[in-house]
């Protein structure tokens, strides 16, 4: 994923970060833990807002981004699937408060 997409997909993220307890808003269940479906809900926010026709799809002209290539929802999901599981350090199938907000693993 270029950069600077998966930058702007992030973006909410830090502006809550600075705003409240990013942990919080991305714990939708408040249990302590992000399991995956919590992780892609909160990361596939910005692609929502993006995909002006609903169509799950990210088409270039939606993106606003030069030389943007179209994106599914499911390639979005797949790729901060990966995510996920990097950050997972302890292979638990759930993000700690440290494991979410540590610098992105590769």
């Amino acid at each position: 994923m270029r950069a600077s997409l998966l930058a702007l997909l992030l973006a909410p993220g830090l502006a809550a970060a600075q705003a409240g307890d990013y942990f919080a808003r991305v714990d939708l269940d408040g249990d302590g833990r992000v399991s995956r479906h919590e992780f892609l809900e909160r990361m596939s926010f910005a692609f929502r807002q993006m995909d002006a026709n609903g169509d799950d799809v990210l088409e270039p002209h939606e993106q606003h981004l030069p030389d943007a290539g179209t994106i599914t929802l499911a390639q979005h999901h797949e790729r901060f699937g990966a995510q996920f599981r990097r950050q997972d350090a302890d292979g638990d199938g759930y993000l700690s408060r440290a494991e979410l907000l540590a610098p992105p693993r590769r």
